[in-house]
């Protein structure tokens, strides 16, 4: 180690390298940090607002229920259709290691009766655009482009350094065993990089999480080390084996720098372009036009659906004792039927979605860089199915609310006021682990596999070159 220090690590451009490493990761876990933060600001800031009108909205329909119309509420007031509800995805466990969608997808809404399905996730702010195209900057992203860079500038010369100087033959001579000397030298330049990745993912494990999170983000942690190895055992292997040709080091360079770029940029685009495609992804703007379409034709014949609803069911009718509008119960029809009519359209758009992604999962084991980024961004809790899962679960909130409430709303009626206080508020309950992670194992393994294999490769190419030079 002393050696490896004093004739390649010490020198000002490796520690230039090194420095300008550990700064990278940390911005990137700071970037991170930073923009969960900002979206915890945000769902804090919109629950507390949905939270005041629920109280004041409580406090109406207690009043009313007490004094009537001595209590100084308009009598219109307290109506089930003006209840409101708080809904967010909190982020994930590792929101601070990986931002993946979070800054391009919806993450808070108000679940209201008076906005149907399609406009529930209509109101979430958009960053920059260029800073959106280029995407989010975190540690996850840093690990999987830089970290593979530094490797390769460290570590592409563990051979041919002695080869270029013409002092291979010398060592041998003096009894070292090339094999011996191949894997200590790799083994000490791939752990200098591997330590600042351990130091500050672990600084910003601790420094970010209390008493409540540590647990909780520590098993995500833990799966989080576990891809991060086998990504970073690849790019270990894949030096090994070019760095163990019998060739120059500016041969050996050139070859790693095309493979860095190749498996970490041009191949996860063709994977994406490849999957736009096949699967291209539904346009948002043509489902929000098809669905305002749908919204108006329902809107317009809301009149005949009222009628015949009043001729079916005549105890449903709000006459004049009601002192609750009958555009109130108007507009719980309406919103109805635009979720009836659109609800179609908008499980197309998730099943379409949903292709898109396992056909992506699918074309992940052409590269590592994709693998490794689809489990961190899971690991996370900041990728695009999760989302989903929190769209899905806001609608059937929405839904069973509606369900629970029609009754009262159609008939001009108000919750009883120990009913309203006792209503449920959303929650999104998030997949376990477990299952991320084993929805992952067969990538894993696949790297795992691929790793095995680079390595075999590369010793018998060491025990080879020994046996020439001797």
């Amino acid at each position: 180690m002393l050696h490896e220090w004093q004739t390649r690590l010490a020198r000002p451009a490796a520690l230039a390298s090194l420095v300008l490493f550990v700064l990278v990761l940390s911005y990137a876990a700071f970037k991170a940090d930073a923009h969960r933060d900002a979206q915890l600001r945000v769902i804090a800031n919109h629950q507390a607002e949905v939270e005041l009108a629920m109280t004041r909205w409580q406090a109406d329909l207690e009043s009313l229920e007490q004094a009537g119309a001595d209590s100084g509420v308009p009598p219109w007031a307290g109506s089930p259709m003006d209840a409101v509800f708080a809904s967010a995805l909190p982020p994930g466990a590792l929101a601070d290691f990986a931002i993946g969608q979070r800054d391009l997808l919806p993450y808070f809404g108000s679940l209201s009766l008076w906005n149907p399905d399609i406009r529930l996730f209509a109101k979430h702010e958009f960053a920059e655009p260029v800073a959106l195209a280029l995407g989010g900057f975190d540690l996850s992203k840093a690990v999987l482009l830089v970290s593979p860079l530094l490797l390769i500038i460290l570590a592409f010369d563990v051979l041919s350094a002695e080869r270029d100087a013409q002092r291979l033959s010398l060592t041998l001579v003096q009894g070292s065993n090339i094999a011996s000397l191949f894997r200590r030298r790799l083994l000490i330049r791939c752990g200098v990089v591997l330590a600042p990745v351990l130091l500050v993912s672990i600084g910003a494990l601790v420094l970010n999480s209390d008493a409540t999170t540590f647990a909780a983000r520590f098993t995500h942690y833990l799966l989080w080390l576990l891809g991060v190895g086998c990504y970073f055992g690849f790019w270990v292997a894949l030096v090994a084996w070019v760095a163990s040709r019998n060739a120059r080091g500016v041969s050996n360079v050139l070859v790693l720098l095309l493979a860095w770029a190749g498996l970490t940029l041009v191949l996860p685009a063709v994977v994406s372009a490849v999957g736009e495609t096949v699967y291209p992804m539904p346009s948002r703007l043509a489902y929000l036009a098809e669905s305002r379409e749908v919204e108006i034709e329902t809107e317009l014949a809301e009149p005949e659906i009222t009628q015949r609803l009043v001729q079916d069911h005549p105890e449903l009718f709000v006459g004049d004792a009601s002192a609750i509008p009958a555009y109130v119960r108007t507009a719980f029809l309406v919103t109805s039927m635009v979720d009836d009519a659109t609800g179609k359209i908008l499980a197309e758009f998730e099943v379409a979605a949903q292709r898109r992604e396992q056909a992506l999962a699918l074309m992940r084991f052409v590269s590592p860089a994709v693998i490794l980024h689809g489990f961190l961004n899971d690991v996370a809790g900041s990728a695009t199915s999760r989302h989903r899962r929190y769209f899905t679960q806001a609608r059937a909130f929405k839904s069973a609310y509606a369900e629970y409430s029609g009754g009262f709303i159609l008939a001009g009626e108000r919750l009883p006021a120990a009913e309203a206080a006792a209503l449920p508020r959303f929650e999104f309950d998030d997949a376990p682990w477990q299952a991320l992670a084993m929805s992952h194992v067969p990538a894993l393994l696949a790297l795992v596999g691929i790793t095995g294999l680079l390595l075999l490769l590369a010793g018998r190419r060491i025990r080879r070159i020994g046996m020439l030079d001797e």
